[in-house]
């Protein structure tokens, strides 16, 4: 992100702190690319500033003492360790970018040691203040309200379910799913699913307002906890309107030079967990190969590497030519694989949101997805709703996509149209109206 003059002081501005885990840069220099390692994922790259409603201190129930004053201005924090994160990442890099651009904002960094010049990538006006603490660790319920003490804030932002058990001041939480509950890890312990029951209830117990990004969510946040429904506000994510920019085809053609592409491409962006649902996206496509007989190449994008179980599964399947793992790509590999791709698969059997369905339809991509949960939310009307434990109807809903022109042209102009819709600047207003309802300015 270019470099931003860095916005003067005001009465009513708003500071922020934000805390950030480590990340590896990344280079590809056949291509000239150069990832952040922050962030990796998809987030806004223009820098206009807006202008942005300014926040303000009230009195009585939403406010403590005068000593929360700091030259006038509401100071916010926001707990950004997670910003390496493939799904929490997005959503925090593209936070940061928004509130970087906007008039009326002072940013610090809370960071840990040696990613001080990221930090001033991702948000160049930022002040830096840096803390070892790390995530799912006693210290954190220390190290990270210390900090918010001495920079004597008044509304912090935690982007997850872990909310510090001291924090100094009201918080802003973002629950984007219970997906580890559904579907944990298979290290997960029964103690450590004792300790997430525990943190996400006393979360939603804590914060004067919780975000989640679909109705899906919200109504599970209320299933299982109780939650209080008039604390919980559904925020959706957004995708940046810029992802609808084609490559030129000589960089489309280097890109499929490099990793060795033969299209039509089924992609599929996730991580390899067991919600994801990917060993029924191997079965389906192989089914629609071996019956349908599609051509070209199913690709795998995101936490799922050459050497993982899947790769010796598409062995096993007679697949090994047809299916290729990428890996974690560079955002910029990223964004021109959507417009490479013929059609996104994502059969998940839960999500909080499902973003990669949102960024394929920004981009101009046909969507398979699943007719359960978020995915339906965001899909109805716009994307193939499949039962995702069908090997057959998916296996044929891709061949449809694939083949079907009519069809694959109205996916393409509805996904298109409500990408429009959904863009991370909406995103960061509501946000900032959920910061509003934690003050008692609504």
């Amino acid at each position: 992100m270019p470099k931003m003059a860095r916005p003067s002081q005001r009465a009513g501005v708003v500071a922020l702190i934000i805390s950030v885990t480590d990340g590896a840069y990344r280079s590809v220099s056949s291509l000239q690319v150069r990832d952040t390692g922050a962030c990796h994922q998809l987030c806004s790259p223009r820098t206009k500033l807006r202008a942005c409603a300014p926040l303000h201190r009230v009195s009585g129930a939403g406010a403590d003492a005068g000593e929360r004053l700091y030259n006038g201005t509401v100071r916010l924090a926001i707990d950004a360790r997670k910003l390496t994160d493939f799904g929490i990442g997005t959503y925090l890099c593209a936070l940061l970018a928004e509130l970087e651009e906007r008039g009326g904002i002072d940013m610090s960094v809370v960071t840990r040691p040696g990613q001080e010049n990221r930090i001033h990538q991702l948000a160049p006006s930022a002040k830096v203040i840096t803390v070892s603490a790390g995530g799912y660790s006693f210290s954190e319920h220390v190290q990270m309200p210390a900090a918010l003490w001495r920079e004597g804030v008044d509304l912090v932002h935690i982007p997850h379910y872990v909310v510090p058990a001291f924090s100094p001041r009201p918080i802003v939480s973002t629950v984007h799913d219970v997906i580890q509950l559904f579907y944990p890890p298979g290290v997960r312990t029964s103690l450590s699913l004792f300790y997430l029951r525990v943190v996400m209830r006393s979360a939603l117990r804590r914060s004067r307002v919780v975000i989640t990004a679909s109705r899906t969510s919200r109504r599970d946040l209320i299933n299982l906890f109780s939650a209080e429904p008039s604390r919980l506000m559904v925020v959706p994510n957004g995708v940046d309107p810029s992802l609808a920019a084609r490559p030129s085809n000589d960089e489309i053609e280097a890109l499929k030079e490099f990793y060795g592409l033969h299209p039509p491409l089924v992609t599929v962006v996730a991580n390899d967990k067991p919600h994801k649902n990917l060993d029924m996206v191997l079965r389906s496509y192989h089914r629609a190969v071996r019956h349908h007989r599609i051509p070209g190449q199913l690709v795998f994008v995101g936490g799922v590497e050459p050497s993982s179980r899947l790769a010796a599964r598409a062995e096993h399947l007679g697949l090994s030519d047809r299916v290729r793992f990428l890996g974690r790509v560079p955002q910029t590999h990223l964004r021109a694989l959507y417009h490479v791709a013929a059609v996104l698969l994502h059969i998940s059997l839960y999500e909080g949101f499902g973003l990669p369905v949102l960024e394929a339809m920004g981009a101009g991509l046909p969507v398979v997805t699943s007719n359960i949960g978020a995915m339906r939310e965001l899909g109805e009307d716009v994307a193939r709703l499949v039962n995702p434990l069908d090997v057959d109807e998916v296996a044929a809903a891709v061949e449809q996509v694939l083949v079907d022109d009519p069809l694959r042209r109205r996916m393409i102009e509805a996904g298109r149209r409500r990408a429009e819709r959904m863009t991370w600047e909406r995103t960061v207003d509501k946000t900032v109206e959920a910061y509003r309802r934690a003050l008692g300015e609504d």
